[in-house]
């Protein structure tokens, strides 16, 4: 979500679109059945994933329509923009979204653009919304990095914040696993009320492998790893 859009930099009316979405529902299609909801970016797997990084947006009508009349929303339409590569759900989840904010009275059109198009209004912060994927980091301060930072220096920074900023790198630098995970629970919360982005679920990762091989699990790098992994005769 642009937060320097005209409409869009009212927290309010980006808590109005959270709260417009059915996130499980979302989930559930594009994923087809396999992810779970995470609107945090501590990915589910991850040590630092506790009962706070659990805390998460719901779809509630009635407060979306309150705070629409907060935001002052008089019918603007919202442009969505979308891709249709075959790797990633990024249309199907705008076909759903557009769904669930007109259902809710927030006019949003679809735009679909060829992947290298949209990467490039991505990277110039060029639009309102955009159904958009990240690449998977292992260190959870390395996610927040991917879409946090000042937009005047860097447009494609989703996340406009000095604070959360300071407490990215200090999570960066410290080794502390109980401190880190004090930091990654607070900038959740501020995320979560900010809302510069909202988070659907992590990539669902399959393998399939012969009966004969033992302790293989995927991998959240998406790689191969074998690791104490055994065949049996």
């Amino acid at each position: 979500l642009q937060s320097r859009d005209p409409l869009l930099s009212n927290v309010k009316m980006r808590q109005a679109i959270a709260a417009a979405l059915d996130l499980d529902e979302i989930v559930g299609s594009a994923s087809n059945g396999l992810g779970q909801t995470n609107n945090s970016a501590v990915y589910v797997t991850s040590p630092f994933y506790d009962d706070v990084q659990k805390q998460r947006y719901t779809h509630d009508p009635a407060r979306t329509k309150a705070l629409l009349a907060e935001a002052g929303y008089k019918g603007e339409t919202i442009r969505l923009i979308a891709n249709k590569r075959s790797t990633v759900p990024s249309y199907p989840v705008a076909i759903m979204a557009q769904a669930m904010l007109q259902a809710a009275g927030i006019k949003a059109e679809i735009e679909i653009l060829e992947w290298a198009t949209q990467l490039d209004r991505f990277a110039k912060g060029n639009y309102q919304m955009m159904s958009f994927s990240y690449s998977a980091r292992i260190d959870p301060a390395q996610s927040y990095n991917q879409f946090s930072g000042p937009k005047d220096k860097l447009p494609s920074k989703v996340w406009d914040n000095r604070e959360a900023d300071a407490l990215i790198e200090k999570a960066t630098l410290v080794g502390d696993p109980a401190e880190r995970k004090a930091i990654f629970d607070r900038l959740h919360g501020m995320m979560l009320a900010d809302v510069p982005l909202i988070f659907l679920y992590n990539q669902v990762d399959t393998a399939v492998v012969s009966k004969r091989l033992q302790g293989f699990a995927p991998w959240v790098a998406s790689k191969p790893r074998l690791w104490e992994v055994g065949v049996v005769p």
